[in-house]
Formats: structure tokens, C-alpha cells, sequence
């Protein structure tokens, strides 16, 4: 399936710049059927990159688990994931977590502005 394809893509592009990665939204897997062949495929690929799933209470209103919050294993949530009761505004609940993550370190450096070069000057000088 497409779907599972551009996801890895994804992932193993994301895996390469090793940042903080949350994936969530609305998979529309059932992942509540551990027999359903579409959650064990995105279990497995999930597993591949050294994810987890951060809760399994059915945030739909007809008892599924569709909606989902994603993180590399070693990213830790900041407290307890709060699902609201579905049916208020949707009959999908609202997901609520914290992610812990530590902002990126800042470099800073030095770059001559190469416009601003007389090529013919620099050729001079190499000669």
C-alpha cells in the first residue's frame, strides 16, 4: 500500500537528521484489532524505526483506536496523555500530551560573501 511506503520514506529521512519526531493524527487503522493486517503492518514499521504508539485508550466513540501519538522510543512524554470523551464536537476525542524535547544547540559561523571577490584579483595572486 502506498500509504505504508511514503511513511517510511518519510521516517527513514527524518531517522537521518535525528530529531525529536511526534507523528499524530487520524491513521483511520483500527489499532484496538491486533488481527487487523493494515495495525500490524504499521506496528511493524513502527518497531523498524524504533517507535511507539503513547496510548491506547479508543479515542473514537464506537470504541477505536484511529487516532494515534507517535515518538521515537528514547523521546519521553512530559506527563500523562489525557483522551477527552468523543462526541462534543466530533466523534473523534481530543488527544492531549506534553512532549519533553531539548531545543536544538545553536552554531554560529563565518562565511566570506563570495559576490564581493574580484575573481581576476584572486587569479593574479595564484599565478
Amino acid at each position: 500500500m502506498l500509504f505504508y511506503e511514503e511513511l517510511a520514506t518519510v521516517l527513514e529521512a527524518l531517522v537521518v537528521y535525528a530529531c525529536p519526531v511526534v507523528v499524530r493524527g487520524d491513521f483511520n487503522i483500527h489499532m484496538q484489532n491486533a488481527n487487523n493486517p493494515d495495525a500490524r503492518r504499521l506496528e511493524d514499521l513502527l518497531a523498524l524505526f524504533d517507535m511507539i504508539q503513547h496510548f491506547h485508550a479508543p479515542p473514537h466513540r464506537c470504541g477505536n483506536t484511529l487516532d494515534l501519538v507517535v515518538t521515537l522510543a528514547q523521546c519521553q512524554l512530559d506527563g500523562v496523555v489525557t483522551v477527552d470523551p468523543a462526541g462534543m464536537l466530533s466523534d473523534h476525542s481530543l488527544v492531549v500530551c506534553r512532549v519533553a524535547v531539548q531545543p536544538a544547540p545553536v552554531f554560529e559561523h563565518q562565511t566570506r560573501c563570495w559576490r564581493r571577490i574580484d575573481r581576476k584579483t584572486l587569479h593574479l595572486g595564484l599565478e
